[in-house]
């Protein structure tokens, strides 16, 4: 019986992918499964048993297993990852562990061992970290970068705020005090002319004016509070009807509309959003805006809509470009700045922002705003 139990025993040791042994006290090997004797290059592992390590492998390993396993008789377990050379001469990694076997009176024996391929794993390990290095060395160029992106675009703004502004406003200033002083010598044309100039330095004033916060958007940093788009809504329509008090418009917004956001940068979204809904419905004896909300699962969007001149859809994505325009500044003033803000501002809260519409029904602009964890 004892023998079936030790060929049992014999027999699971060599289905184990692992290379596994049996050393006794002389350092003599007492069992070598077929997979360790392929590691040390013999044919058979029976061509291993009774002899030495230092019998078996190249001399200066042989002493430094030989070392470890007399020390483990006086220790405990022991575990290792180790680069080993093969037969063959290839470098594998294993994973090495040695256990001290005792009699049943508690006295060391033997020391048994196994040895698991690891190689894979760590090739794995160290593609992984390969690929971890050059990701943040990635990182750390962007984020440089961006901030000599940052740095030029702070230049940037300054110049065009002092050097571009001082010499706009002067050029707006000396044309106003021509026309109110030669307002009676001047004819038609010339008063038109000099009309045109004072306009167009307006406009140009204001193009700056977008310009500078668009280039300001990314620069401010973003301070997420309990806010209600609804009182922000309500504010920027009394200002707007404030500046038209003569105008008939439906306004339709909810009691409260609560979102995590940056309470100044969702200011200038609904600014711009319920401003536009103001202007392209200028035309309309029975204007509607409307301000709200919708749950689509777990998600919450926001949208203005309004029943004004209305686009056509494909150019829905166009639009959120700076300089865009699809109608024209006679009919409708402004810089074709304001919807790539508002992007940039969504952007920034982790949303997305997008556009339903059709030329004379009106439009719908949805958003939505990225909820912290």
């Amino acid at each position: 019986m004892a023998g079936n139990n030790h060929a049992l025993l014999e027999a699971a040791l060599e289905s184990l992918p692992a290379a596994t042994w049996v050393v006794d006290r002389d350092g003599r090997y007492r069992y070598v499964s077929a997979a360790y004797a392929r590691l040390l290059g013999i044919p058979r592992a029976a061509d291993c048993l009774g002899r030495t390590m230092e019998e078996t492998m190249p001399p200066s390993i042989a002493r430094v297993h030989a070392l470890r396993h007399r020390q483990l008789l006086e220790s405990r377990t022991r575990k290792r990852f180790e680069q080993i050379w093969t037969v063959d001469g290839e470098p594998r990694w294993f994973e090495i562990q040695l256990s001290c076997l005792c009699n049943d009176e508690g006295e060391s024996i033997a020391v048994s061992g196994y040895a698991q391929d690891i190689t894979q794993h760590m090739e794995q390990q160290e593609a992984a970290r390969r690929i971890q290095s050059e990701l943040e060395k990635r990182v750390a160029q962007r984020t440089h970068l961006l901030s000599v992106i940052n740095e030029e675009l702070e230049a940037f703004s300054y110049s065009v705020s002092h050097d571009l502004r001082a010499p706009l406003r002067q050029i707006a200033g000396f044309a106003g005090l021509l026309e109110r002083g030669l307002a009676s010598h001047l004819g038609e044309t010339d008063a038109k002319h000099l009309q045109h100039i004072v306009d167009n330095a307006g406009r140009m004033e204001d193009l700056i004016g977008d310009l500078l916060q668009l280039a300001r958007i990314n620069q401010s940093s973003l301070l997420r509070t309990r806010v209600d788009l609804a009182a922000i809504a309500h504010g920027v329509l009394a200002d707007l009807r404030g500046g038209q008090p003569g105008r008939r418009v439906e306004e339709d917004l909810p009691a409260s509309a609560l979102a995590e956001c940056d309470a100044g940068l969702m200011r200038i979204v609904l600014d711009n959003l319920l401003g536009n809904a103001w202007k392209f419905t200028g035309g309309r004896a029975e204007a509607h805006i409307q301000f709200g909300s919708l749950l689509r699962g777990n998600s919450t969007i926001y949208f203005v809509r309004d029943n004004g001149a209305g686009f056509d859809a494909q150019n829905a994505e166009r639009m959120f470009g700076a300089f865009q325009r699809f109608h024209r500044a006679s009919d409708f003033p402004g810089t074709g700045i304001g919807l790539a803000t508002v992007r940039r501002i969504i952007n920034r809260h982790g949303g997305q922002i997008w556009a339903e519409s059709a030329p004379g029904q009106g439009a719908t602009f949805y958003f939505t705003l990225e909820t912290p964890a």
